[in-house]
């Protein structure tokens, strides 16, 4: 991607393009640009891989719309089969959440949980079959085992489905003064409330009186069952976590 080839799509037609230049942190699935205007700034993703994306470029880019309407995400601008663009959101990356940090979020994520989406539910049982089959070693079995046991103990539970996010990690989390931007939407689709709130808890490492917090925030009362089954999808994501690292490193 250059500035010759974006001028040819006349997205920015009130506006000069003064420069455009690659993002220090970049994902697996795209390359990231800062472009900069005359009056504005924003990323534009250009789409490396789609192999991993949850359910489809489209549904990203319309789940980022519903999203920015709610005041959760950054403003979508264009999209087609190549890249993307958004607003460029001022702000930083925290890795170690306050208090104050930790309430927003939650109040953030159950705002995201109540928009209504339609599309497939996204089936834990399926990654973790293709990892049985690929990752064959003693440490990445034993993962596999673990996410099929707590799936096990998740059957007693009533199955929340919501639009989440999938991927709530510091990284895709923007704090400008009291404001928060999530982005970065491509696992985005159906699934329990907890996958959610169980990334948050292990991406943050919330200790026990952080986690309760952020709990009590999200779900105003909650029981000994909603900390157990938190506890079940941090084993499953912690898990998934290591077996998708170990699959891209062996690609």
């Amino acid at each position: 991607m250059n500035i010759e080839q974006l001028k040819k799509y006349h997205i920015f037609k009130d506006e000069e393009i003064l420069s455009l230049e690659l993002l220090k942190n970049q994902g697996f699935n795209n390359i990231s640009y800062l472009l900069k205007t005359s009056k504005n700034s924003y990323v534009i993703r250009v789409f490396k891989s789609n192999d991993s994306v949850n359910i489809s470029r489209s549904f990203e880019f319309e789940t980022q719309k519903k999203a920015y309407k709610k005041n959760i995400a950054t403003k979508p601008i264009f999209f087609n089969e190549n890249f993307m663009i958004y607003e460029y959101k001022k702000g930083i990356h925290k890795k170690n959440l306050l208090s104050f940090d930790i309430k927003n979020l939650a109040l953030k994520i159950k705002k995201l949980h109540n928009i209504s989406a339609k599309t497939k539910v996204y089936d834990i049982k399926k990654d973790l079959q293709y990892y049985k089959k690929n990752l064959k070693d003693e440490k990445n079995q034993k993962l596999i085992t673990q996410c099929f046991k707590s799936l096990n103990n998740l059957k007693k539970y009533k199955k929340e489905l919501v639009l989440t996010h999938h991927d709530l990690n510091p990284k895709n989390i923007i704090f400008h003064n009291n404001s928060i931007k999530i982005i970065d939407w491509e696992y985005s689709g159906l699934n329990d409330k907890f996958f959610d709130l169980a990334s948050v808890c292990v991406e943050f490492k919330f200790n026990k009186t952080k986690e309760k917090l952020f709990l009590k925030k999200y779900l105003l009362n909650y029981s000994k069952k909603d900390r157990t089954k938190l506890n079940h999808y941090k084993i499953i994501y912690t898990n998934i976590c290591k077996l998708w690292f170990e699959t891209i490193n062996n690609l």
